[in-house]
């Protein structure tokens, strides 16, 4: 019979182990962000304003994007004032931080949005939950030394939860997670994998759809002192499993959802210190627009996630396509080649 005071020093051994590896872990999360956060200041200490332009090559999708950031004290802190334009499909939007508040165009309602809220692509460590993050080790990534880390219950791209579940269906349970490589020298990103999986019951049967979002950062560059990724490659990945189609219809299903293939972020030009304007940081000169399905036969007019909303007949849906295509050339042949490829 073996001793019972060995039986304990075994148990005793473990409880250390897994707690000595649990704390190790945080300590490391932490680490890694803050060195993060360290590098970013150390890039950013010579830098008075930034202006980066990039246009998304791929896809069915044709996009420009400006983003201007500029160093002021606002409350005794130094910040970075931020406005990026983004002009998608002939649509437009404007994100404004001016340092407290951020302001924006909400393009449901069309009306002006301020939220006392940071905004700042280029913070990435701050997309990142310690709490929620694992540290899964070290592995080569490239040829770079990278550190692993997975990020549960939300995509870091979007940064919290409430982002990550918008429009989804409040019967639809939601499983996410992210793993990212960060590269062990600079700190900077180097590939994150997200993955999403959304189950709904419907007439008793399970629905399941699971998406796999892959991001490459590529062709690091100095501008100034900043190290900038000059090219981003998104590819996502669908899959479904529904009892209700076909094989045929899941096929045509899996063909539809994948038909964006990838995308690639390309940095067109990227400049430091040409002394931008105050007046490009100040959200009270945005002004209302008309919504972007304003009057739109069959579009739900509940906002996201409303499960109240009736589902558009075919009938609907081809009229609301028609009337979204009309005087929007670039989206009329995005939806033809759609197609095509179907």
């Amino acid at each position: 019979m073996i001793n019972k005071k060995v039986i304990f020093s075994i148990f005793l051994g473990i409880f250390i182990i897994v707690f000595s590896v649990s704390g190790m872990a945080a300590v490391n999360v932490n680490s890694i962000l803050q060195q993060m956060e360290k590098s970013y200041h150390q890039q950013m200490s010579k830098i008075q304003d930034l202006t980066i332009v990039q246009e998304m090559e791929g896809g069915f999708i044709s996009m420009t994007s400006t983003l201007y950031q500029k160093k002021a004290k606002v409350k005794n802190k130094e910040v970075f004032k931020t406005r990026s334009e983004t002009s998608a499909m002939g649509m437009n939007s404007v994100v404004i931080f001016d340092g407290v508040y951020t302001w924006s165009v909400d393009p449901i309602s069309g009306e002006v949005k301020k939220e006392e809220r940071e905004f700042d692509p280029l913070n990435i460590w701050k997309m990142i939950d310690p709490a929620k993050a694992k540290y899964l080790g070290e592995e080569k990534y490239e040829g770079k030394n990278a550190y692993k880390i997975q990020l549960d219950g939300a995509i870091w791209m979007m940064g919290n939860e409430s982002m990550a579940n918008a429009g989804m269906n409040e019967e639809t349970d939601v499983e996410m997670y992210s793993i990212l490589w960060i590269d062990k020298k600079d700190f900077v990103p180097l590939r994150s994998q997200n993955f999403i999986k959304s189950t709904t019951v419907e007439d008793g049967k399970q629905k399941t759809m699971n998406n796999l979002i892959d991001a490459v950062f590529l062709d690091y560059r100095r501008v100034g002192s900043l190290l900038l990724s000059h090219k981003m490659v998104v590819s996502n990945q669908m899959d479904m499993d529904d009892p209700s189609l076909s094989e045929e219809e899941k096929e045509e299903a899996k063909a539809f959802m994948n038909s964006m293939g990838k995308m690639e972020f390309v940095v067109k030009s990227a400049q430091v210190n040409m002394g931008l304007s105050d007046e490009l940081f100040d959200g009270t000169k945005l002004e209302p627009q008309e919504p972007m399905f304003n009057n739109m036969p069959g579009m739900p007019q509940g906002g996201q996630g409303n499960s109240e909303t009736e589902t558009m007949t075919q009938e609907e849906l081809q009229e609301f396509m028609k009337n979204a295509m009309e005087g929007n050339e670039e989206f009329q042949e995005m939806m033809e080649n759609m197609m095509q490829n179907n």
